[in-house]
């Protein structure tokens, strides 16, 4: 059972705690609410502000957390005001479990004391009443802090959020009004972005004006902001619904029945004409309601008229409505009569009519419409979001009693707004827990071929933030694409290129349309459609490869996903110069291989060790055909693991600043192997070995021999001669079926290359013998080589390698 402690340790531990003084001794709490809880009080010493401290520790501590409570200060970011708030506001100090009491407190007061130096200010009181101030700090500490899940508290406080790069850039608007592409929460809240992405539902009209009047009041009514800044009908209806805006100068009229009251059709019109008659008149009088009260619970109205003048302005209005009035009378033959709504019994079902207005009072006047208005200060914009609903809408209403029925003259007053400031996403704050390193955030990327593998490189380079990327593919996306793929359904029979670019512009709101480079379009004509210009190069021979090295000038980082030898002997001839990084992945996906060109010629790399790999290749061919045509067995989650392992370790090399070394992925018993290739370079000489950290491993393991002979070497060399790639480094027992084996499999390219002897006397060098033996290899015309490799096992355990050239033995040296 584990050893809690009592109130006397806390006690005697704050006693002897430096920079603190104990004020009243830790004791069980005297609050009913309170249970199982020690509870003291300390004072911090040498604060900007006096700081006194409620510590409140349970019983359990540290399975269950202190709390540092205070009066001493409020408004402070982190410093939480609810729950048993007579005792004050909480720390929320996100503190780190440690096993024992000592350390729990240790790790307590370590973050208190981080609390202190973080926010307590000179410039600040110990009580923050101004709540602009409160805001401010909060939003510029959501960061600062080590739990990053902070930021999801102004989150969901925030009610617009704009996501995007230069959203608040002037030169980013070429029109003053327009729509911002949002999506829209179920709790209303709104996320704007910068450009247009799939999957929004919801438009927020914008405007941008020139100025803020000085007089801020204008700020929160609608009317006063069309009369200020001199918004036409058009651009008040395009910021709010019709429902919600009403002109000020349209001044309107309406009529409404009256209940309990029964006309025959030639009293009603009587009625109607002497109002008319007395409007007429130079000097009209109509009875004006002066108040009109309902009482739900007594069922009764109570109303008071009296006789007014009518105003000129109300005249023909009147006459216009009653000229409607007359033809209903005529079309209902007179006033029906209208059973008061307040009479009747409560259990009645209510008429359509009622139950439209119960589901105003109810909802509508809760719905809101949302704009936004962006004030212009200098090249940058600041938003402010605007909002209102019908409860906000403020009318003066004159009503007339004319005994048929009531006449209302309404003229809009003011539309009330409330106004929020929008939070802003910035880019590292976006991507600031997901990140790739900035140099390879900052790579101009070219991304040639875009199925399994590269839709997945697509993919997760944009949820990592890379902002620069041209997308090359030759193809359509199919159904059979889907499966292992990160394409979708709507995707189906779009241009790959085009599908991937719509998706990252739907994950990355920050990298600009004009950085996302597709190369490959349909082309419409009347009668058909065609698919082009989705390649490098028009076909195999390369008819057009100026132009391809020509859109290659502004990439700094080739990856190539095609597995297509013809792309990669041409990429690594043509440019050479731009790091390369070839992606395929062998049948059922049991290996990945990732070749760079860190290690030299990619071609060369990949040809030899591909070689190696003895794959099933039975549904290479189209049954019954012969033709040649690759279809990969494998999965979405085999392949996306592999290339995920591949992109990582990308990352990492080149927040280093270097590219990656060639590196094979493969799945085994024991787990994800990655069999990374070392390089090594022949001393006074223009060429490269090649070596998988695997095949090393395989060779310290052997078993020593008699005559110092430990095995053999296989692999090939490049068509150039400056690049020498192994791929096997065999015990002499079974050397020659392993041999012939690897010769099989990799169809004459894998080959004997040279000798694994033990070193001389000394480490990094070879006996007499080996020499001799290397050097009669080199004249053997039965041995394919004249010039073999010489391993030697150090004294250490460790290899070196040598290369008989010029009639001697030459030292490769490691490659960083």
């Amino acid at each position: 059972m584990f050893d809690y402690k009592n109130a006397q340790f806390y006690t005697d531990y704050f006693s002897s705690l430096e920079g603190f003084s104990l004020l009243e001794e830790f004791k069980d709490s005297e609050d009913e609410k309170e249970k199982n809880l020690y509870v003291g009080s300390v004072e911090v010493l040498n604060t900007i502000h006096p700081l006194v401290l409620r510590v409140e520790i349970p019983f359990t501590f540290p399975h269950n957390k202190l709390v540092f409570r205070t009066k001493s200060l409020s408004g402070y970011p982190h410093l939480i005001h609810n729950g048993k708030i007579e005792y004050g506001d909480w720390f929320c100090l996100n503190t780190p479990f440690a096993e024992t009491p000592e350390e729990q407190l240790n790790q307590e007061i370590t973050r208190l004391k981080e609390w202190i130096s973080h926010q307590m200010r000179e410039d600040l009181p110990a009580i923050i009443k101004d709540a602009n101030v409160k805001k401010a700090l909060a939003f510029a500490n959501a960061y600062e802090w080590e739990n990053l899940d902070e930021v999801k508290e102004f989150s969901s406080i925030a009610i617009i959020t704009f996501v995007g790069q230069e959203i608040q850039l002037r030169s980013s608007y070429k029109e003053l009004t327009g729509y911002f592409d949002c999506v829209k929460s179920p709790d209303n809240r709104i996320y704007a972005f910068s450009h247009n992405i799939d999957g929004t539902n919801y438009k927020l009209p914008y405007i941008i004006v020139k100025e803020v009047p000085e007089n801020v009041s204008i700020l929160e009514d609608f009317l006063l902001m069309k009369d200020f800044y001199g918004w036409d009908e058009e651009t008040c209806h395009h910021l709010l619904s019709k429902s919600n805006y009403k002109s000020a100068k349209n001044t309107f009229v309406w009529s409404s029945p009256k209940y309990e009251v029964e006309y025959t059709e030639e009293q009603a019109l009587n009625i109607a004409n002497d109002v008319i008659s007395e409007l007429e008149k130079e000097e009209s009088y109509l009875d004006k309601k002066k108040t009109f009260i309902y009482s739900i619970i007594k069922k009764e109205q109570f109303k008071e008229t009296i006789r007014k003048k009518i105003p000129p302005c109300h005249k023909k209005l009147i006459i216009e409505e009653l000229k409607e009035v007359k033809k209903e009378i005529i079309t209902n033959n007179g006033i029906k009569y209208i059973e008061a709504p307040w009479h009747k019994v409560s259990e009645e079902l209510m008429t359509e009519e009622e139950e439209k207005v119960e589901d105003w009072v109810q909802f509508g006047q809760y719905v809101y419409d949302y704009f936004v208005v962006g004030f212009e200060h200098g090249k940058e914009i600041q938003w402010v979001l605007f909002f209102t609903n019908p409860a906000s809408i403020k009318n003066n209403q004159i009503s007339y009693d004319i005994k048929i029925r009531t006449i209302n003259i309404n003229s809009l007053v003011s539309i009330k707004m409330d106004k929020a400031s929008p939070q802003y996403i910035t880019k590292e704050m976006f991507f600031g827990r997901g990140a790739l390193c900035p140099i390879l955030a900052g790579k101009h990327i070219a991304l040639v071929g875009l199925g399994a593998i590269g839709s997945i490189v697509a993919d997760v380079l944009t949820h990592s933030g890379i902002q620069y990327i041209g997308l090359w593919d030759g193809d359509i996306v199919e159904p059979g694409n889907i499966c292992r793929s990160s394409y979708q359904l709507r995707d189906l029979g779009q241009s790959k290129v085009d599908a991937i670019k719509t998706k990252i512009q739907s994950i990355n709101p920050f990298v600009n349309i004009s950085e996302v480079i597709p190369h490959g379009y349909w082309s419409y004509d009347a009668n058909f459609s065609n698919y082009v210009n989705g390649t490098f190069y028009g076909n195999v021979n390369y008819n057009n490869q100026e132009e391809a090295v020509k859109q290659l000038d502004n990439f700094d980082l080739i990856i190539d996903c095609t597995g297509s030898n013809e792309m990669l002997h041409f990429l690594s001839y043509a440019a050479s110069n731009i790091d390369i990084i070839s992606m395929c992945i062998t049948n059922h996906a049991n290996d990945l291989l990732c070749i760079t060109n860190k290690d030299g010629n990619p071609f060369e790399l990949r040809k030899a060790y591909l070689s190696r790999i003895e794959q099933d290749t039975k549904n290479f061919y189209i049954e019954g055909e012969g033709c040649y045509s690759p279809t990969f067995l494998a999965n979405n989650c085999d392949i996306a693991s592999l290339v995920n392992l591949a992109l990582r370790d990308l990352n990492l090399s080149m927040d280093k600043g270097t590219l990656m070394h060639s590196t094979i992925y493969s799945y085994s018993e024991r787990g994800i192997i990655a069999d990374r290739i070392s390089t090594y370079k022949l001393e006074g000489y223009d060429i490269t070995l090649n070596v998988s950290k695997e095949t090393l491993y395989d060779a310290e393991e052997m078993n020593d021999s008699a005559d110092g002979a430990i095995g053999y070497i296989f692999g090939s060399y490049s068509k150039d001669g400056k690049q020498v790639m192994i791929t096997h480094i065999v015990d002499a027992l079974n050397a020659e079926g392993l041999l012939s084996d690897a010769f099989e499999t990799s169809k004459g390219l894998i080959d004997y290359i040279g000798d694994y002897h033990y070193s001389g006397e000394k480490s990094e060098t070879y006996s007499a013998s080996s020499f001799e033996l290397i050097a009669s290899k080199a004249e053997d015309c039965s041995i394919n080589t004249n010039n073999p490799l010489l391993a030697v096992r150090n004294p250490d355990g460790s290899i070196t390698f040598f290369l008989y050239i010029n009639n001697e033995l030459v030292k490769f040296s490691p490659m960083s």
